[in-house]
Protein backbone atom coordinates (compact mmCIF):
# COMPACT_ATOMS: atom_id res chain seq x y z
CA UNK A 1 0.00 0.00 0.00
CA UNK A 2 2.90 2.32 0.64
CA UNK A 3 4.06 2.04 -2.97
CA UNK A 4 0.59 2.91 -4.25
CA UNK A 5 0.42 5.97 -1.99
CA UNK A 6 3.90 7.11 -3.04
CA UNK A 7 2.74 8.05 -6.53
CA UNK A 8 -0.27 10.07 -5.34
CA UNK A 9 -0.37 13.80 -4.78
CA UNK A 10 0.46 14.73 -1.15
CA UNK A 11 -2.97 16.30 -0.62
CA UNK A 12 -4.67 13.07 -1.69
CA UNK A 13 -2.38 11.10 0.63
CA UNK A 14 -3.32 13.40 3.52
CA UNK A 15 -7.01 12.98 2.70
CA UNK A 16 -6.69 9.17 2.69
CA UNK A 17 -4.92 9.21 6.07
CA UNK A 18 -7.53 11.54 7.60
CA UNK A 19 -10.40 9.40 6.31
CA UNK A 20 -8.71 6.21 7.53
CA UNK A 21 -8.62 7.65 11.06
CA UNK A 22 -11.85 9.67 11.11
CA UNK A 23 -14.08 6.94 9.63
CA UNK A 24 -13.70 4.28 12.33
CA UNK A 25 -13.58 6.96 15.01
CA UNK A 26 -16.92 8.43 13.91
CA UNK A 27 -18.52 4.96 13.85
CA UNK A 28 -17.30 4.33 17.41
CA UNK A 29 -18.69 7.68 18.58
CA UNK A 30 -22.02 6.93 16.91
CA UNK A 31 -22.27 3.55 18.67
CA UNK A 32 -21.41 5.13 22.04
CA UNK A 33 -24.03 7.84 21.46
CA UNK A 34 -26.68 5.23 20.60
CA UNK A 35 -25.83 3.23 23.71
CA UNK A 36 -26.19 6.37 25.84
CA UNK A 37 -29.60 7.11 24.32
CA UNK A 38 -30.63 3.49 24.87
CA UNK A 39 -29.58 3.69 28.52
CA UNK A 40 -31.71 6.80 29.10
CA UNK A 41 -34.72 5.72 27.04
CA UNK A 42 -34.67 2.03 25.98
CA UNK A 43 -37.78 2.30 23.81
CA UNK A 44 -36.11 4.70 21.34
CA UNK A 45 -33.36 2.32 20.15
CA UNK A 46 -33.92 -1.18 18.83
CA UNK A 47 -30.82 -3.32 18.28
CA UNK A 48 -31.26 -6.13 15.80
Amino acid sequence: MRIVLAVLDPTIQSFIYVVAIAGPLSIAVLILLLKKIEKNNPERIRWR
